[in-house]
Order: C-alpha cells, then structure tokens, then sequence
C-alpha cells in the first residue's frame, strides 16, 4: 500500500475542506464586499475562469498514463495557469491553486492505485466537469436573475471596481455571475468528493464486482 493509498481518505476530506473555503469566499465576496476588496473579487473572477481549465486537465490527467500526464499535461496545463496568473496582481493565487490541485485532485495520475480508486477519481473528474458546465449554463443564461447583493451597481462604481478592469467579459462585467458559479460549483464538487467518501465501501464493492466480470 503506497503512501498516497494509505492516506486516501485525508487527502479527500482537505480537499473537501479547500473546496468549502474556496465557496465561503465567494459567497462573502458577493453578499458583504468591502472597499478594499476589488482586487480580491477580479482574483476569484479569474479563478472560477480557471477552473474552466482545471476541469478538463482533471479528466485527462486520471485517463491518460501517468508519464504522458505528468510530462505533456502538467507543463501544458502550467502554460494556462501561467497566463491567467498574469492577469491578476495576486499572481500566486492562481499558480497556488493549480500545484494544489493537481496534487490533491489528480494525484493518482502519478502514482500505482488500484484501478477502483483510479476509477473513482475519475467520476469525481467527470463530475466536476459536469458540474462547471451545468453552473456555467445556469448563470450564462439567468445573469440578469442573478441578485446583485453586495454586488450592486453603486458599489461597483464607488469602489473603483469598474475603473479598475483591464479586461472585460462576463466574469468582469457581472461579477455576481462568477461569484454566483463559484459558490455553485465549490460546494456541488464537495458534496459529490464526501460522498464518494461516505459510501467508499459501497462504490469500491460495485467497481470491484464490475471489473472481475
């Protein structure tokens, strides 16, 4: 039993964690935001953008081999996290979250697992992607539904909010449809990574049953 193995259900339960600070600072941003905070609303406007990334690098890296993984997706994958790190002036947030991802998320592309855990982590892939796009649908197309709340336009004019954008797009010129998405899809994620936790001996007893057919 490797290291990673032994401490499965750890690294699941900090990614859970991850995934609920990460929501708790969406809703804060978008229902209570302060003055000084509109640096920090275009860093997780840029980091829900992101994750559009991390999606599809999550399934390509639990399917495809770990040497292929680790050697064409993790450096290609790093490019994007690069380019949207030079958007923001917290440039760190982004490269952070990425190098945490991929070592939470996607570790067992680089490691020796059964195949019933390398095909959990891959659902749990599958459904993030599932999750990001759904969310993305919803706000996409009920952004004029979405409450402003702290969001409101006096705020966005009075803080500099506006002033302050060097690019532009939904994400920025609404920023409660990324809030709004980021709240959505950080907790969706960690409920769907807890119960793959809660029913594990379940999931492992199917996956185990299907793979001696």
């Amino acid at each position: 039993m490797t290291v990673i193995e032994k401490y499965d259900r750890h690294f699941i339960y900090a990614g859970v964690l991850f995934n609920l600070m990460i929501a708790y600072r969406f809703y804060t941003l978008w229902a209570s935001p302060e003055v000084d905070h509109v640096n920090q609303i275009t860093n997780m406007a840029t980091l829900i953008a992101f994750e559009f990334i991390m999606v599809h690098s999550g399934v390509f890296m639990a399917v495809f081999p770990k040497r292929i993984s680790l050697f064409i997706f993790f450096p290609f994958y790093g490019v994007f996290a690069l380019a949207f790190a030079a958007i923001i002036d917290d440039w760190h947030i982004i490269l952070v979250t990425y190098l945490f991802v991929v070592f939470n998320r996607m570790r067992f592309a680089f490691a020796n697992v059964p195949k019933v855990i390398k095909s959990r982590n891959i659902l749990i892939s599958v459904f993030a992607v599932l999750i990001y796009f759904i969310g993305m649908f919803i706000v996409a197309f009920g952004a004029e539904y979405l409450p402003e709340l702290g969001l409101t336009k006096e705020y966005l004019q009075s803080s500099g909010y506006l002033s302050s954008l060097e690019t532009s797009g939904l994400f920025f010129d609404l920023p409660q449809t990324a809030m709004a998405l980021g709240l959505f899809y950080y907790v969706a994620l960690a409920i769907v990574e807890f119960l793959f936790v809660w029913f594990r001996k379940r999931f492992h007893k199917a996956v185990t049953a299907e793979l001696a057919h």
